[in-house]
């Protein structure tokens, strides 16, 4: 993800969290959501940039966004996808959402890892439910290749969905939604959104 990318990713955030309609669905979905952003990269990069928010009203959701697009970029590195799951779990566990139910939402232009599904069923036996928003452009082609696996750009459209349908995604009502094109990134972001939040109520 480049320069111009990222930037198009961040602008998603905060148009997102300031939409009227996610807004309204924070309000209906019974009083309060508890939101973190946290960027990740390599194994060791994965850096809180933001939360534990309390949403609760328009002022509360549009400071989360301004403060995640406003936010320096954190890493470039390669993607250590399974292993930022299984930190984000303990994030999960650690703030004491008991009773809660909780969401990791992996929104991610990486095409593969192939550690994902292991980590993907220990998080979900512990309760949590995983969606995802794969970023790909839509001029990529090619296929999942057993043996060589993924390339960059070798990846097309159906190769990256399946592959966060298979080994990403899992729990109770998950689901994955995708962005075609960095530029698409906030409506999808917010169809996640209000999809994420109606399962709430």
């Amino acid at each position: 993800m480049d320069a111009d990318e990222f930037a198009m990713v961040k602008a998603g955030y905060r148009a997102a969290f300031s939409d009227p309609e996610v807004i309204a669905a924070i309000h209906d979905s019974g009083g309060a959501v508890a939101v973190s952003y946290v960027e990740f990269a390599g194994e060791q990069e994965f850096t809180l940039v933001r939360g534990w928010d309390l949403l609760t009203d328009a002022a509360s959701a549009q400071a989360f966004g301004e403060a995640v697009a406003e936010a320096p970029r954190s890493s470039t590195g390669n993607t250590a996808l399974a292993v930022s799951i299984g930190k984000a779990a303990r994030m999960l566990e650690e703030g004491g959402f008991t009773g809660a139910r909780r969401v990791i939402d992996v929104a991610s232009d990486h095409p593969r890892d192939g550690r994902s599904a292991g980590v993907r069923d220990q998080v979900v036996a512990e309760g949590i439910t995983i969606n995802a928003l794969p970023i790909f452009e839509n001029r990529q082609v090619g296929t999942f290749d057993g043996h060589l696996g993924y390339s960059a750009l070798q990846v097309g459209v159906g190769g990256t969905a399946a592959f966060y349908q298979r080994d990403v995604i899992g729990g109770p009502g998950c689901f994955m939604l995708e962005a075609h094109g960095y530029e698409a990134f906030g409506q999808a972001l917010k169809r996640k959104l209000l999809l994420e939040l109606v399962a709430q109520r």
